[in-house]
């Protein structure tokens, strides 16, 4: 078994502010190998909301290579496709800064650790990578990029393990896990097996506060597409309504309230530290109810949610 997982920490709510990358390579399912690198983003400008997952500041890069003059050098350390936790976050990094620079995809397949937890372990309130983490007994410093890259590639080997294979691509057969891919001039996402709505559940008028899409098509393939969202509790990075706004805009629809056909509800970043930490609002409650119903439904904290936009 042969792959490169990967994480970025972004620099600010552009996604082409790549600030640092880590990888793990793992061959014959081993981590043979590890890769940190800071980033110099181009314009330099830090976000306080972004420093303050990952605590990296303009005067940390301000001596680093960057993107471009980084990404000859990333190549050539990747070795087969690519995985990674929230992968359509990574994945959209790498396509942003690519398409600044005027540079081509790499041919790519990816993987993402957070759909294929979800698919091996279907009991769980949520897929964050430090919960899934903790389950699995994985140590590690959240919002390094190494260090989440390392996570990632052992929860990938953990989830194979349960599964009885040696292979990624045989989670194609074994959970009906669609592959990613990166190729010149677009990208295909990685998910599970497409859901079936139920006639009358979508529409172009929304319900929670009346929010309707911002522009006439949405991206089918995002992972939002055709999902239902309830949040809770403040939120840091953005307004409620701004949030509940990019969820339409990506072909979701919002509640106010946690309903049976809610797929997702969304923590503001306080209200899941305290979820964590068992203080649960009646929202947090009714998702736990749903869950024990064997629903097909997953707690997001903030900075998840943010990060699959």
């Amino acid at each position: 078994m042969r792959f490169t997982a990967i994480d970025f920490e972004t620099a600010n709510a552009s996604r082409s502010s790549a600030c640092a990358v880590g990888l793990s390579l793992v061959e014959n399912g081993e981590i043979v190998d590890r890769v940190h690198q800071l980033i110099r983003p181009e314009p330099l400008y830090f976000d306080a909301f972004n420093v303050s997952i990952h605590g990296i500041t303009e005067a940390d890069v301000s001596d680093a290579p960057s993107f471009a003059e980084f990404w000859p050098s990333l190549m050539q350390t990747v070795n087969g496709p690519l995985i990674a936790h929230n992968a359509s976050f990574d994945m959209s990094v790498l396509r942003h800064v690519l398409d600044e620079l005027s540079i081509p995809y790499p041919e790519t397949d990816y993987f993402c650790t957070r759909v294929i937890a979800k698919l091996t372990w279907p009991e769980h309130p949520t897929y964050a990578l430090d919960h899934i983490a903790q389950v699995l007994d994985i140590t590690f410093q959240h919002h390094d990029a190494a260090e989440d890259a390392r996570a990632c590639a052992m929860i990938a080997l953990h989830a194979c393990n349960a599964h009885g294979i040696d292979s990624l691509y045989d989670l194609q057969e074994v959970c009906g896990l669609r592959v990613g891919c990166l190729y010149v001039g677009g990208y295909a996402a990685c998910g599970g097996p497409r859901a079936q709505r139920a006639p009358g559940t979508y529409g172009p008028k929304l319900r929670a506060a009346d929010i309707l899409p911002s522009a006439d098509q949405v991206d089918e393939e995002h992972p939002y597409s055709g999902m239902s969202f309830a949040f809770t509790g403040a939120m840091t990075a953005m307004q409620r309504r701004d949030a509940m706004q990019a969820v339409v805009d990506r072909g979701g629809i919002c509640h106010d309230t946690v309903k049976q056909d809610t797929n997702y509800l969304v923590l503001g970043q306080k209200g899941y530290i305290g979820y964590r930490s068992g203080h649960k609002s009646s929202k947090m409650q009714k998702a736990e109810q749903m869950l024990a119903k064997g629903l097909p439904f997953e707690i997001l904290s903030e900075a998840d949610f943010v990060s699959l936009l």
